[in-house]
């Protein structure tokens, strides 16, 4: 990855170098003159570009993607492909010379204290505040989570060669689990339909796959029918929904939503699902990929979780997905100094409720948000 940056930020270089002694030869300033300007730029050039040199604000990413204006426009094309890696191209220089666009946002490339550590962007001053502001003075994001996803994809299970490799990321935001699961060495598939965290999104999949091999970026929602519907943002892109009617107090988008059977044809080795209450619609969507193909482990944010209609769908999500445990944990949001090379599972807040699920026992309240389904088991008890 380092490498890539690299190679866009010195072939910027080398062609400021060329145009230079071209412009030199234009204006016969003679061939010693020419040479040793020449020579100069090229050295500048030599001494390549280190990340610490962008580890400082820029200004704006608001001109990151090509056509990102007509996100709202009824586009027969975007409309079809729904996705940004047709649109942007994803070359490294390109993206940088998209953040120096104005804008007040301060953006900071930055690399995260999990293992392994990856690169990605954040901004400083903008309406990421759960997440940026976590991954900023932490280095990581949502450690509980992150561990699984190292837990299930970790120690090589990933091969991006291989078949059986791919991670869905449905409400990916600014992209964090995705990088995580890319530089594990997994395919993955994003899905965000607010499109100022995905303009981040959408920069780190250009930053570590910029031929948009093995990481789509999907400028989409999932849900149980094709449709627009209205997404609002409510002060933080961590807790932005989809709303049934459009809301004047707040900022309102209108977004496309997918089916998940419509774009997913294959096994699926995790699928996350964090969409703020919108999370029963996204598997109403995804009943054939459950059924049909091996969707080995679910993460998903339920809201609402103890009301006898979400029991039910936490119920419905094990049959559908042949899942043989369900585990229930407590996120460590803002727990300091984890170490998270070395944090095991069993140090975390984690109940088996499988039994629970099954049997539909109303009368045992669920105590976290936050659900496991897999078809492994990971505790005794």
């Amino acid at each position: 990855m380092k490498s890539s940056s690299n190679m866009g930020i010195r072939d910027l270089k080398l062609s400021s170098c060329c145009r230079c002694f071209h412009w030199a030869l234009a204006n016969k300033l003679g061939i010693v003159p020419t040479l040793m300007i020449y020579l100069v730029l090229l050295l500048l050039f030599r001494t390549g570009f280190r990340p610490e040199e962008f580890n400082t604000p820029a200004t704006g990413i608001s001109n990151l993607c090509r056509n990102n204006s007509d996100d709202n426009n009824n586009n027969n094309e975007e409309k079809k492909t729904l996705m940004s890696g047709d649109k942007h191209g994803g070359m490294v220089d390109a993206l940088l010379s998209a953040l120096e666009t104005n804008g007040k946002p301060k953006i900071r490339f930055y690399k995260t204290a999990t293992f392994p550590a990856f690169p990605m962007f954040v901004c400083e001053n903008c309406n990421c505040n759960l997440i940026c502001s976590r991954t900023l003075r932490l280095g990581y994001f949502a450690p509980i989570e992150t561990t699984i996803f190292r837990h299930i994809l970790g120690n090589g299970v990933c091969d991006r060669a291989a078949p059986n490799n791919l991670v869905v990321d449905v409400g990916a935001n600014m992209g964090y689990f995705s990088a995580y699961a890319f530089v594990l060495g997994c395919r993955v598939a994003s899905f965000e339909p607010n499109q100022n965290p995905r303009r981040y999104l959408e920069a780190s999949a250009a930053l570590h796959d910029p031929h948009h091999l093995s990481w789509k970026v999907y400028r989409a929602a999932i849900g149980k029918e094709e449709k627009k519907v209205h997404f609002t943002e409510e002060g933080s892109w961590g807790i932005s929904h989809i709303t049934k009617h459009k809301l004047m107090q707040v900022q309102d988008l209108e977004v496309q939503v997918v089916l998940l059977d419509t774009i997913v044809k294959e096994d699926v080795l995790l699928l996350k699902i964090d969409t703020e209450g919108y999370e029963a619609s996204v598997i109403a969507g995804s009943h054939n990929v459950l059924r049909n193909y091996n969707v080995k482990s679910v993460i998903v944010e339920v809201k609402n979780y103890n009301e006898h209609v979400v029991r039910d769908f936490l119920f419905d999500l094990k049959q559908d997905g042949r899942f043989t445990h369900v585990y229930n944990y407590f996120e460590e949001y803002d727990k300091p100094g984890m170490d998270l090379s070395t944090f095991d599972l069993h140090q975390a807040t984690m109940y088996d409720i499988t039994d629970v699920v099954m049997n539909k026992r109303y009368e045992q309240e669920l105590k976290h948000e936050d659900f496991w389904f897999c078809k492994e088991p990971f505790l005794n008890t």
